[in-house]
């Protein structure tokens, strides 16, 4: 009878328990700023954050801002491969593949379905290492890249205890009349800022060395100013100047100067006559020239009375 009674009672208490509504998925929205890889600054912007977490690794689907006409949305994924939290041991594993030219482009041919997309046949990398891309034209006025990276350190320096990890990175960028060059761009300035609390994790490698001579004594380092870049002189065409005091010459000849006599006062002399009487007085016109006077020149002619000359 007790343990009728027991049975029942946990029947019971089963009957009463209810459980919330969830999604059986592992993935779930992060906040944008915890982002394991963002964007250079001026874009493309950061519209929300998908996390999955495994066993083994962490994924996030950067969702970008997209206004091209080709189907499907810019993604910036990220897969960090390294020690997990042990509540994630009962989880599905994710499986890592390395990055290899034919891989990489199956996957761009199904994140760009019908765009015809050419692998770049040329070495290129950027500040974390060696890159790989695809470009090809969209709908209408598009342009479209799938571009992937690897970060991971020789087998020869890796080991369980030190330099282990890996990163893995792919972008599915379209833009409306953008140029190649300009779709690379998020490609050479993204930045990882997801890591491992782990201090053997470090898929990067050992930091390069300094040079030679930095730091010892009998080595100064000047300063060194730019390069002031002179231009070739440019030949400019002459243009004759006209002298701001000086009066158009034209091409009629002028006129001679010329003394213009002016009658002057006229005087009266009184002239005596044989009989002591004195007769009418003569005028007598005196002449006198005036100054010099300057002929007006042809651009003056045809001015008005009381008019000025320019």
């Amino acid at each position: 009878m007790a343990a009728l009674s027991l049975v029942a009672a946990t029947v019971l208490s089963g009957c009463n328990t209810r459980q919330d509504v969830g999604t059986p998925t592992g993935s779930i929205m992060v906040p944008s700023e915890n982002a394991l890889i963002l964007p250079p600054p001026g874009g493309p912007a950061v519209l929300n954050v998908v996390e999955r977490r495994s066993t083994n690794a962490i994924e996030q689907d950067i969702y970008l801002y997209t206004s091209a006409a080709t189907p499907g949305q810019n993604l910036l994924r990220a897969q960090f491969f390294g020690p997990m939290n042990a509540k994630f041991d009962q989880q599905s594993r994710s499986n890592y593949a390395g990055v290899r030219d034919n891989r990489m482009m199956a996957e761009a041919r199904r994140a760009l379905p019908g765009v015809s997309l050419s692998l770049n046949p040329y070495f290129l990398q950027n500040n974390y290492g060696p890159f790989g891309y695809a470009f090809g034209r969209g709908r209408a006025n598009d342009a479209c890249i799938f571009a992937w990276q690897q970060i991971r350190q020789p087998e020869n320096h890796r080991s369980p205890l030190k330099g282990y990890g890996t990163i893995q990175v792919r972008l599915r960028y379209c833009a409306t009349g953008a140029s190649e060059t300009e779709l690379l761009a998020p490609v050479y300035g993204y930045t990882i800022t997801g890591t491992f609390g782990d201090p053997a994790w470090n898929p990067y490698g050992a930091p390069p060395p300094l040079e030679a001579g930095l730091g010892r004594t009998g080595n100064p380092i000047y300063h060194k100013e730019e390069a002031v870049t002179t231009s070739a002189p440019v030949a400019v065409p002459r243009r004759q100047v006209q002298p701001v005091a000086r009066r158009e010459v034209s091409s009629v000849p002028a006129r001679a100067e010329q003394q213009v006599v002016a009658p002057a006062a006229v005087t009266s002399i009184p002239v005596p006559q044989p009989d002591g009487t004195v007769a009418m007085p003569q005028t007598e016109t005196a002449t006198k020239p005036l100054p010099n006077v300057i002929v007006p020149a042809p651009a003056c002619v045809g001015q008005q009375a009381g008019g000025a000359c320019p």
